[in-house]
């Protein structure tokens, strides 16, 4: 028999002799995983698309987790930072085979950094998450701020809540990464803060199974906070605050605390 004709994969587009590995691998996904939220076909082609790359420019090793590289035909694609913690839909992917992906993925359920203490700081905008870390916090603490990353990136003399639209993936992707070091462990950081409006249960249950974390909610009036956003913040924050409120849900387990 002569040998089979190339032919264009339906998923990643490419020409392939047989079978395109990994679009493959990127089907062989638990049931369960393709029914979730933002994980449709467009979501499986990045993924296919990522490890397509990767074996490109490495050939097929997985980089490991918690162990040296090593040759693996079951590539897949996730998130660096999960969705289940808050992370983005479209953001960054890593690189791993199925069995460092599992264990990567229980690790993460677990706190991972010995004497770490973190603090999630949640809230609608405009009731004093800052104001709270600021009393709170010590010298040598670590504070990962949404806000302050953004005018991180911008131009000097930018205010704090003048974000840039289009600088969103970007910041986010910066702050992922933050929390994503912070999960590998090896550093001498002791205690760390995470600002972040969280109005969402799960996202703030992601960071008590991941870190461990205690979860204070500085809770203000939605009139109280409207005002101070009228008086201090861009027109859009009014919206982000009636935003929060109505997705907020309590959880017994978090920490309120009054903002004043």
């Amino acid at each position: 028999m002569g040998q089979p004709m190339p032919r264009i994969c339906p998923g990643c587009r490419q020409r392939v002799v047989g079978e395109c590995k990994p679009c493959a691998a990127a089907r062989r996904v638990e049931p369960k995983r393709r029914s979730r939220a933002g994980y449709g076909r467009n979501e499986r082609r990045r993924r296919a698309d990522h490890v397509r790359v990767h074996v490109e420019q490495y050939g097929w090793v997985c980089p490991g987790w918690r162990r040296d590289p090593h040759p693996a035909t079951d590539l897949t694609a996730d998130h660096v930072n999960p969705r289940a913690a808050g992370g983005r839909i479209d953001g960054q992917l890593r690189v791993l085979c199925r069995s460092c992906n599992s264990s990567r993925q229980a690790e993460l359920d677990t706190p991972v950094v010995p004497g770490l203490a973190l603090t999630l700081v949640a809230g609608p905008p405009a009731a004093g998450k800052n104001a709270y870390v600021r009393e709170h916090a010590a010298k040598g603490d670590l504070v990962i701020d949404y806000d302050a990353i953004a005018v991180a990136l911008q131009l000097d003399g930018t205010g704090l809540y003048e974000h840039i639209d289009a600088h969103g993936p970007f910041v986010a992707e910066a702050r992922d990464a933050v929390l994503d070091r912070l999960v590998l462990g090896n550093h001498d950081v002791r205690r760390a803060w995470v600002i972040s409006t969280a109005a969402k249960r799960t996202v703030r249950d992601s960071y008590r199974r991941r870190y461990g974390a205690r979860v204070v909610v500085v809770l203000a009036a939605e009139e109280l906070c409207l005002r101070r956003a009228m008086a201090e913040r861009p027109e859009q924050w009014r919206r982000y605050v009636r935003e929060w409120f109505d997705a907020y849900e309590p959880d017994e387990r978090d920490e309120i605390v009054r903002g004043t």
